[in-house]
């Protein structure tokens, strides 16, 4: 192995290298190489070596970034979602003076004892209007209301017992309640269906409310005995005494009341022909009486006398 002298740096080297190995390092320092020399030869590693070796780990991290970006893409929501919700204690703590008990949930308010506790107000049901005014038997109120209503009829007469006639009522408000002067000789319905029941002359009145209308009926069925319009007295000076007696006149039959009177409640129908006995009289043309209810119970009630006839 012979030893040659550079011309251009003047140090020797070995004829075993090409070209001064002095001056490539020199080069390789200026040029901001590398030089790394083979550990047999002696031989500087080439270029693209070097340029291997750093691509291949950027490459890596290239491939792991664009990994996580499809990872964070596909499920990014979902991993942040539990994230958030590890993150939340599940019983979180108050900071809480020393000395003092924590709070608690807030309990309701203590009820008395046996009394419940007050609900959400509810709204009742509203109830169907109904006219304001005199009661539905109230004669004497209704007949002191302006008029102001309409019938189909005005005056008509009905020749059987029994018998009966609708009048139809308008103007006003449509809800009309429906009275009779007296229910003895014609009753009449909320429908406004008059029946006769005796023999005679009566107002039916109609109203709304706040007006009314009349209509004159009377009752002249053949073979019926007219009332007596002579005043009556009482029961042991008068035409009727107390004791026995019998319905009469009464067609399809006769309310008993349970005071003398029309406005008073109907307590039961009793029908011609039956027994009654009279107890005394009750004034005005009414008679307190017994008969026999329901069952056979004795019921008292009080009577019209043009209907009762002592045997």
């Amino acid at each position: 192995m012979a030893m040659i002298r550079c011309p251009k740096c003047g140090e020797k080297y070995s004829d075993t290298y090409k070209e001064c190995p002095f001056c490539e390092e020199e080069e390789a320092l200026r040029d901001g190489e590398e030089i790394r020399r083979s550990p047999r030869r002696g031989r500087r590693v080439s270029r693209h070596s070097r340029q291997f070796n750093l691509i291949t780990p950027t490459l890596i991290v290239l491939i792991l970034l664009m990994a996580a970006l499809l990872i964070y893409l596909l499920y990014g929501d979902e991993l942040l979602n539990k994230a958030k919700g590890d993150q939340t204690p599940e019983n979180p703590t108050e900071d809480v003076t020393p000395g003092t008990m924590p709070e608690g949930p807030e309990e309701p308010d203590a009820q008395e004892p046996g009394v419940m506790p007050e609900g959400p107000d509810e709204e009742e049901p509203a109830e169907p209007e109904e006219p304001k005014g005199p009661e539905t038997g109230d004669y004497e109120a209704v007949s002191k209301l302006p008029d102001g209503l309409t019938l189909s009829g005005k005056d008509f007469t009905i020749k059987t017992l029994g018998e009966s006639h609708t009048l139809r009522a308008s103007g006003g408000s449509s809800t009309y309640r429906w009275v009779s002067e007296d229910e003895g000789i014609a009753s009449v319905d909320q429908n406004g269906k008059v029946v006769a029941v005796s023999n005679g002359t009566v107002h039916i009145l109609v109203t709304d409310g706040s007006k009314k209308a009349e209509c004159i009926v009377r009752v002249n069925a053949s073979g019926a005995v007219a009332p007596s319009t002579e005043p009556e007295t009482p029961s042991a000076a008068g035409t009727l005494k107390a004791g026995a007696a019998v319905v009469v006149n009464g067609g399809n039959g006769v309310r008993v009341r349970s005071g003398p009177g029309t406005e008073h409640e109907a307590l039961a129908t009793v029908p011609n022909g039956a027994e009654i006995q009279i107890v005394k009289s009750a004034g005005n043309g009414w008679y307190e009486i017994t008969f026999s209810g329901v069952g056979g119970v004795s019921t008292s009630g009080y009577m019209k006398g043009e209907f009762l006839k002592n045997t």
